[in-house]
């Protein structure tokens, strides 16, 4: 298993993780893992719900409806 140091916290940052390690009776180091882990996984979940959200709110094309490259050809030749 992997060692990890943390230099310069703040005095607030390491006296909160040090009353949630007593609240959960677990260590601090304990607890900044479980802090670390939970917000890693959090944010991989946090963005694939914003992708999933972004992929059902794209509008479909149109039948029929020219391509972007075909757009772009046009307003090209247009100049």
């Amino acid at each position: 298993m992997a060692t990890l140091h943390v230099r310069n916290v703040a005095e607030t940052t390491y006296e909160a993780l040090r009353e949630r390690a007593t609240e959960r009776r677990t260590s601090i180091a304990a607890e900044a893992v479980r802090l670390i882990e939970r917000g890693l996984r959090t944010d991989r979940l946090g963005v694939e719900r914003i992708l999933a959200r972004v992929e059902a709110a794209r509008p479909a094309a149109r039948p029929g409806a020219p391509s972007p490259a075909e757009l772009i050809r046009r307003d090209r030749d247009a100049r």
